[in-house]
């Protein structure tokens, strides 16, 4: 398993579909995940602060697991088919069945690890060109949405 890093949450260009851009901690891949707005605006909560008046399902979820006494370690992207990836949560070292949007959201409420299976990384992963790198890594970001504008998310 490869650790992975959020790097934005935007909207496709052309058909306006919310993808997920995650870049690998320890190497130059990035990936991207097509999801729902739902999908995505969870993911974009969970990266803002918390509204303990008014939880969202996701703060909801984690809470329950640790008012039970459990812990949540580890979201892993573990499978992809046809365009559709496959999540799990690791919860008191027991994996439970999730979709990414719903597992990458509830690990960074949790502030735990994000990992895909080396599988996926090598099969959807994006290389982008390391010379165009800067600190920063706003030429890589922009490198990355020109392949996104310019791929369907049927060519993964």
């Amino acid at each position: 398993m490869r650790e992975l890093t959020v790097v934005e949450v935007r909207l496709e260009e052309e058909g306006g579909s919310p993808v997920l851009i995650l870049a690998e901690v320890e190497g130059p891949r990035q990936l991207a995940i097509w999801m729902s707005a739902a999908g995505a605006a969870g993911i974009l909560e969970a990266m803002q602060d918390a509204d303990h008046d008014h939880p969202s399902g996701h703060e909801l979820m984690l809470s329950l697991v640790e008012s039970l006494g459990g812990e949540v370690s580890v979201a892993h992207i573990v499978g992809h088919q046809e365009g559709v990836f496959y999540a799990e949560l690791i919860v008191d070292g027991r994996p439970v069945t999730a979709r990414p949007s719903d597992a990458i959201a509830v690990a960074l409420r949790a502030g735990v690890p994000i990992r895909v299976a080396e599988a996926v990384l090598d099969a959807v992963g994006v290389v982008l060109d390391q010379e165009a790198d800067e600190p920063g890594g706003e030429d890589q970001v922009e490198q990355f949405r020109q392949f996104l504008d310019s791929v369907n998310p049927d060519d993964f």
